[in-house]
């Protein structure tokens, strides 16, 4: 039986483990870790946002060859990784927009079916097993300098989120065997901001119109949360927003996010309201003229930015309502870094795409090596995306291997 070696317990390399096992390979399995999946566990608050009903080529994302991704896109539209995860006991639901879930909203399940099934099938999993070295002799890999092989999968994932015990060997591996590794920056990531005044708002979180400003040009605007923290900015619009904010920041460009807390009201309505409520609550402290419109914590910053002086809501001036509607509706935050790869939920760059065949995930340099998931140089918007590029590359090279006969 012709014996395969995957590196990584992630996603891609349990969808490999299981459909190779399942064709009649011999298949290994080694993770540096005490469990496959740990990343899995962690995605989607705990949810685990496994794929998307959109998937256009859009939401994808290299740094060279975007044609590349087509082929594995194409051959799993999100109706076969439906089919296919429900023939494993894996059944979805819609969330919200186009966003698809395990039923019972568990990324635990998500792993454990997963891992279960791959054991099921004759699978053999190496727990902390750390590969530290791979030698290729007489039409084999070495690992370790004892495991032994005809193939393998590199599916490592990348250097991202590393409390969770993500790896950059598979970089160094794939380097080994002559591969480039593309310029390689955080994405899905958290934003850094020296704009002080923003620190006090730690914790609140809003539904917002959120831009991204490069040199004073918007580039792209979401209409999602955005969560104020200690040292800048997050929540799903800043992720989604990350990756361009990233490239921008490597090209010293100027970056700033802007901010509409009222999306739904146009500056005219804010300001009628207002000035209603300035007749109406006009012996009250000025603290009340915006409470239970905006977050309390977010009441001050907005006058501090409207630069209001008075104590009471009858000394404010039609300038000064004017001047709080202009900042509900124009925060503005510097950004001057991402908050890392530590905090990244995953890793823009990776293998180069033009030294793999995409209709096998094979290396065009090396014989039997493959590569699927994270640590090839693709990734995905926010939404499920990064997550169906590990099932669909990860299929792509399952149906490479005929039958037992590789």
């Amino acid at each position: 039986m012709n014996k395969i070696s995957i590196i990584g317990a992630g996603a891609s390399g349990l969808f490999c483990a299981i459909f190779l096992s399942k064709k009649g390979y011999d298949v290994s399995v080694f993770e540096k870790n005490t469990k496959a999946g740990r990343k899995i566990l962690a995605s989607g608050n705990g949810k685990c946002n496994v794929t998307n009903t959109n998937l256009s080529i859009d939401h994808f994302n290299t740094t060279k060859n975007k044609e590349f991704i087509k082929y594995s896109l194409n051959n799993m539209p999100y109706s076969k990784i439906k089919e296919i995860f429900e023939s494993i006991g894996l059944l979805l639901k819609k969330g919200d927009g186009t966003k698809i879930y395990p039923m019972s909203n568990q990324a635990s399940c998500v792993s454990e079916i997963l891992y279960d099934t791959a054991v099921h099938n004759g699978v053999h999993f190496i727990f902390n097993e750390k590969i530290e070295n791979i030698a290729y002799t007489e039409n084999n890999y070495i690992l370790n300098d004892k495991y032994k092989s005809k193939y393998l999968i590199i599916a490592s994932g990348s250097n991202a989120m590393k409390k969770l015990g993500s790896s950059s060997s598979g970089y160094k591996f794939a380097q080994q065997f002559n591969h480039n590794i593309t310029d390689m920056f955080p994405s899905l990531v958290q934003l850094k901001s020296k704009d002080k005044s923003i620190y006090s708002l730690s914790g609140v979180k809003i539904n917002s119109s959120v831009s991204l400003v490069i040199n004073k040009k918007i580039k792209k605007t979401v209409n999602a949360d955005i969560l104020f923290t200690k040292y800048g900015l997050s929540g799903n619009s800043i992720l989604e927003l990350s990756r361009q904010t990233a490239v921008a920041l490597k090209e010293n460009k100027n970056v700033y996010i802007h901010i509409d807390i009222l999306p739904e009201y146009s500056s005219k309505k804010i300001f009628d309201l207002l000035q209603k409520r300035r007749l109406i609550l006009k012996n009250k402290n000025i603290s009340f003229l915006l409470k239970s419109i905006i977050n309390d914590k977010m009441i001050n910053y907005i006058y501090k930015l409207s630069n209001i002086k008075c104590d009471t809501i009858s000394q404010l001036s039609k300038q000064d309502i004017s001047n709080i509607v202009h900042y509900i509706k124009n925060i503005n935050i510097d950004i001057n870094d991402t908050n890392g790869f530590e905090n990244a939920e995953v890793v823009a760059g990776g293998v180069d795409l033009n030294q793999i065949d995409e209709k096998t995930m094979q290396s065009k340099l090396q014989k039997n090596l493959y590569f699927c998931g994270e640590i090839l140089d693709v990734d995905g918007d926010c939404g499920g995306y990064n997550f169906h590029w590990a099932w669909s590359s990860a299929y792509t090279l399952v149906n490479s291997f005929k039958k037992g006969k590789k």
